[in-house]
């Protein structure tokens, strides 16, 4: 089974191109000031200009952005653009989101409390939908495991979508879920790092290696 790999929260060239080596996919870079794993536009920038990254394995990363703040997140030119929210964000600035992006370069990632089913309303908005582990005061990158009963049951339901798994996954625990939740994508993040931000190289090879 073929599984590709983003590993998010990328801050340092040096952890960019040891990912990309072992053969992420995608490299998530996370715009959202208040992540532990924040990187400016410009640092980015950085990092592209010594790597060559082909845009359509760059996914900028944000939560809830306002109107002009996800123009400037488009005009930089990613090749997906991966957007959190909480599960009752209104869908018409979702929809208005889809239409900015292109659902074919959306990524929606609604945060989800384990006891509600996926909301329907926003299929028709994107191609791609990310499940990551329910916080209440957090979007993501809190090292948990995600919802991965529901994770199985929408990707079969919706199976005319992408969808990709995170949460907390890790070299110890990646087999396991991929066999799971039958998960063709996944998000690594946390579960790869020395600290936030800083990228364990050692883990990302076991990562990629204990891929089922």
């Amino acid at each position: 089974m073929s599984v590709s790999v983003k590993v998010c929260g990328i801050t340092r060239e040096v952890d960019a191109d040891f990912a990309l080596q072992c053969g992420a996919s995608r490299l998530g870079f996370i715009l959202y000031e208040k992540s532990p794993r924040n990187i400016e536009l410009h640092e980015i920038s950085n990092i592209n200009k010594s790597l060559e990254i082909e845009p359509c394995c760059m996914v900028g990363v944000q939560v809830e952005p306002e109107i002009e703040e996800l123009k400037e997140i488009i005009n930089f030119g990613f090749g997906s653009i991966q957007l959190h929210f909480s599960y009752d964000f209104p869908v018409d600035i979702i929809k208005e989101w889809s239409d900015m992006v292109g659902p074919d370069k959306l990524w929606l990632a609604p945060k989800l409390p384990t006891e509600l089913g996926f909301p329907e309303s926003i299929l028709p908005l994107a191609e791609t939908f990310l499940i990551d582990a329910y916080s209440e005061d957090k979007f993501g990158g809190t090292g948990e495991r995600s919802n991965w009963d529901g994770f199985y049951r929408w990707q079969r339901e919706y199976n005319s979508k992408k969808w990709i798994l995170a949460g907390g996954l890790s070299p110890n625990n990646i087999e396991f879920a991929v066999n799971t939740t039958d998960a063709r994508h996944v998000d690594a993040n946390s579960g790869v790092e020395k600290s936030p931000g800083v990228k364990d190289h050692t883990k990302i090879t076991n990562f990629f290696t204990n891929i089922p």
